[in-house]
């Protein structure tokens, strides 16, 4: 690996971006903006569990692991952190995405995501990580329970770039569904979809999308809004939300127009039927989509069935990526989510709530932190051989903040080389 993709270049990016960040506070402010940046940093890459890990019962070869791997002069402490970060919005640090994923484009990474040519296939969903009924701020949702109670919480909406064949997702972005500022209604995932895509289309003009997500997206003003700015879309779509298509689709008049197409694939039949231009709904009625269904028969018998719309020919030819590529729109769930809460990185753990902007920044940094460990995963062969050594990512974490704490290094570099050669030689 050139390094360019290493942990060491992609912190080097953050420290630069956040040195170039106009600072909120007094000019006498003691300890620079950078640090407490990067001082979050340093505790979602070593998944620490909270931010007073990293403020108490610090080794002295972690006070200077912080200084030489993350370039922090004074460290915060975590009341620090979060009073400072709290006036943050995650708006402020979003291009971050942006200047990580350039870095994996211009290595040639990105074009391995690529399917039908040149479009990077963009998973959508939402995903809740914060509820309370006592703790709360002004971004929180509300929602009143049958006990009268008030329900508070934090969500977000996140894009990832996937491949059907690949296990590494990379995140693109993603955009807080939490009120904002001054208003009195809740967030909605559709509103937030357009505020993502619009700062993903606009920081990317040279990258075309293939967007995915669930029956939510499948309708006339979502679909408008991604042809209209020269992006595809394969939307999941439902009998009962979808009943103007389905019912086109069910009618005898029309099957004569259906193609049929058989997959035998690994461990599964898969029987798809499909056909061109069909009304989306009765409301939209300029919007005509594409329609697939696909039933999956597993060797054990069990059916599932699958239906999406796009706006992408079918041809047998590409039949079955686009099932595939429909299908993966579950590593959004998976291959993310599942990943950030049960391996290691402590998503539904409260860090710090604040009462602006501090639980939907943190989340973000966490999110930026994701992105970097995925890309490594991706390209930094001595990290793919620790981890399968290790084999789970909550060890090689472990691994991580042991070294961190007790040993004296020079470089995240040098922190896998350690690793690697520890483990060589007790394998030998």
């Amino acid at each position: 690996m050139k390094g360019l993709l290493g942990y060491d270049s992609l912190h080097k990016i953050c420290y630069d971006f956040f040195s170039a960040l106009p600072d909120h506070r007094a000019r006498n402010a003691s300890i620079r903006l950078q640090d407490i940046f990067m001082s979050a940093v340093a505790i979602f890459q070593f998944k620490y569990p909270s931010l007073l890990s990293l403020d108490q019962g610090r080794t002295k070869k972690e006070i200077q692991n912080l200084k030489t791997m993350f370039n922090v002069r004074q460290i915060p402490s975590d009341t620090s952190m979060r009073e400072v970060l709290d006036e943050v919005a995650p708006a402020t640090i979003q291009d971050l995405f942006g200047k990580l994923l350039s870095e994996v484009s211009k290595s040639g990474k990105l074009d391995h995501y690529k399917v039908f040519g040149d479009y990077l296939l963009c998973p959508m969903d939402g995903v809740e990580f914060f509820s309370s009924s006592a703790v709360h701020c002004d971004c929180c949702q509300q929602k009143k329970l049958r006990d009268g109670r008030i329900c508070y919480s934090h969500a977000m909406l996140c894009a990832v770039a996937v491949r059907p064949d690949e296990a590494v997702v990379l995140p693109l972005d993603c955009e807080p569904i939490n009120k904002q500022d001054g208003a009195l209604k809740n967030d909605h995932e559709l509103v937030a979809a357009k505020r993502l895509w619009k700062r993903l289309w606009e920081r990317h003009p040279e990258w075309k999308f293939l967007h995915t997500g669930d029956a939510l997206f499948a309708n006339g003003p979502m679909i408008r809004e991604i042809i209209g700015h020269g992006h595809s879309f394969l939307l999941n779509v439902k009998p009962d939300s979808h009943t103007t298509l389905f019912n086109h689709y069910n009618s005898p008049r029309h099957r004569h127009a259906y193609e049929t197409y058989t997959i035998n694939a690994k461990n599964e039949h898969i029987s798809v039927r499909y056909c061109h231009n069909l009304p989306l709904n009765d409301s939209a009625g300029d919007v005509r989509v594409n329609f697939l269904v696909a039933t999956v028969t597993r060797k054990n018998g069990t059916k599932t069935t699958f239906s999406w719309v796009t706006d992408r020919k079918i041809t047998a030819k590409n039949v079955l990526i686009i099932v595939r590529c429909g299908r993966s729109r579950w590593k959004i769930e998976n291959e993310t989510f599942n990943t950030l809460k049960n391996q290691g990185y402590n998503f539904e753990h409260n860090y710090g709530h604040g009462k602006k902007h501090l639980a939907n920044l943190l989340a973000t940094l966490m999110m930026l932190v994701f992105l970097m460990d995925q890309i490594q995963q991706l390209s930094n062969k001595v990290f793919q051989k620790v981890l399968s050594i290790v084999k789970t990512k909550t060890k090689l974490w472990e691994q991580f903040r042991a070294a961190f704490r007790f040993k004296e290094l020079n470089s995240f570099k040098h922190l896998l080389d350690f690793l690697l050669a520890e483990h060589s030689l007790s394998s030998g």
